[in-house]
């Protein structure tokens, strides 16, 4: 009976031991991921802030955050807070709260009914191993391959090669901000079309890649002397005057000054609806301050960065890497940490960067003409 009796209390004292265990890690896995933290104690007044002291919050956000134990879902939140969030049925932005689920808000479209989180389509939706994000920018930032960031944060290959390009992916729509003013250059960049990585499945798309591989594709870069810039992939081979047209139309100011390569596409703008510019050509500019030696340099460093630091990428990822380029020389400042901040922010104010990522993903190359 004695035996009978001690065997029983040690079953409930190692039961009782399995148990508050459990409880214990229920509950930290709880705090750590369905609570969302708070990146900022007062925010009205963070909201109402200056332009110079959101960028100074932007600097030091990753130390602040790594102090907190915030992740990137944390500032997905916040970032709610100023750029309200869209529909991804039906894009409208009227939207009202509708409730939590999983430590994250929930809202309902006004105009089609849809439910959706904060983070549906953005850079962090469907994202494991959220709180490993943060120092995958700051790897990424640094300079390292995808292999040394998977190695680093013990992460897999496809997952780090995937992060990069949700991030990347979300800068894309960093052009909405770009525009031109005074003197500006534009010219034509030519880079080989590629596909690599792709395994064909069929002898026909094979040969199709073959053929697609003979061709160039032209990226049209433009450039201010005020250092705004943006370069634009148009199609294959060459630039046409269309695309010229339609891409420079909403972008410049009513002051500007055109210098363009001497070719008939470039030359023929005269005849657009911008043709009230002043355009010079190399046969016909008129003063010492207009050329194209700028825009030619950052074409240079470009196809330099494309080909030699990531071996060339495929064509259809290209325009991402165009806009982290032109992200890397207008907003960011050379300074890992507070450079963390700035992407962070960026990559947050897109809703459609997780939807971005994944046609381009699925599909096998880019729609050139």
């Amino acid at each position: 009976m004695y035996r009978e009796g001690m065997k029983g209390r040690l079953f409930n004292y190692f039961m009782y031991n399995i148990l508050y265990a459990y409880l214990i890690k229920l509950i930290i896995f709880v705090t750590k991921y369905l609570i969302m933290k708070n990146i900022v104690s007062n925010l009205q007044d963070h909201l109402s802030q200056g332009k110079q002291l959101n960028l100074e919050f932007l600097n030091n956000l990753y130390n602040k955050m790594k102090l907190q134990g915030n992740d990137v879902v944390d500032y997905q939140h916040l970032k709610a807070q100023s750029v309200s969030p869209q529909c991804p049925n039906c894009k409208s932005i009227h939207i009202k709260k509708n409730g939590h689920q999983q430590g994250q808000q929930m809202y309902k479209c006004k105009n089609c009914g849809k439910n959706f989180r904060e983070t549906t389509g953005t850079f962090v939706y469907y994202l494991h191993k959220k709180e490993l994000m943060l120092d995958y920018i700051r790897l990424m930032l640094e300079g390292n391959t995808l292999r040394q960031c998977s190695k680093e944060l013990r992460i897999s290959l496809p997952t780090s090669f995937e992060w990069r390009h949700r991030i990347i992916s979300a800068l894309r729509s960093f052009e909405n901000n770009v525009n031109f003013f005074g003197i500006m250059e534009i010219d034509e960049l030519q880079l080989k079309y590629s596909e690599k990585g792709r395994r064909y499945k069929t002898l026909e798309e094979y040969l199709l890649a073959k053929e697609l591989k003979t061709h160039n594709v032209a990226v049209l870069s433009m450039i201010d002397r005020s250092g705004n810039m943006l370069c634009k992939l148009t199609g294959l081979d060459n630039v046409k005057r269309d695309q010229i047209d339609k891409i420079l139309l909403s972008r410049i100011s009513n002051n500007a000054v055109i210098c363009s390569p001497d070719n008939e596409e470039f030359k023929n703008l005269k005849t657009q609806s911008i043709k009230e510019k002043t355009i010079i050509t190399r046969r016909t500019k008129k003063y010492g301050q207009h050329g194209l030696a700028i825009v030619k340099d950052k074409e240079n460093d470009f196809a330099g960065w494309i080909n030699y630091k990531f071996r060339g990428v495929a064509t259809k990822y290209l325009q991402s890497y165009i806009m982290w380029y032109v992200v890397k020389h207008k907003y960011l400042l050379s300074r890992v940490i507070d450079d963390i901040g700035r992407i962070l922010n960026l990559a947050a104010s897109d809703w459609e960067a997780w939807y971005v990522y994944m046609r381009l993903r699925l599909k096998h190359r880019e729609k050139l003409t």
